[in-house]
């Protein structure tokens, strides 16, 4: 799916899968107001795209995905609930650390 394809369809909030090699372009024709790299899934990033904000991420499968919310602060909570998801599965990996070494 190309940038435009995009842009067109993202007046309709949904899910909608891009092609990884369409990443590149889509960052550069919108505007990026958050980007963090979740050491984990890749980067999650909120964008502006036509006045809509969407939240872009991947997959464990490397499926890039840009979902659209109602507003910022929607896209937001939305960011920070993934960010607890990823640091859960850190305390559920039954890894132990010993921090004092």
């Amino acid at each position: 799916m190309e940038v435009r394809e995009l842009e067109e369809q993202i007046e309709q909030p949904a899910i909608i899968a891009i092609d990884g090699e369409a990443l590149p372009d889509l960052l550069e024709s919108t505007e990026v107001i958050r980007a963090v790299d979740t050491c984990v899934a890749g980067w999650i990033r909120i964008l502006r795209i036509k006045g809509h904000f969407v939240v872009q991420e991947q997959t464990p499968e490397h499926e890039v995905l840009v979902r659209r919310l109602n507003s910022w602060e929607s896209a937001e909570r939305f960011v920070e609930d993934r960010l607890g998801d990823y640091e859960r599965m850190w305390d559920g990996c039954g890894c132990k650390i010993d921090y004092h070494n």
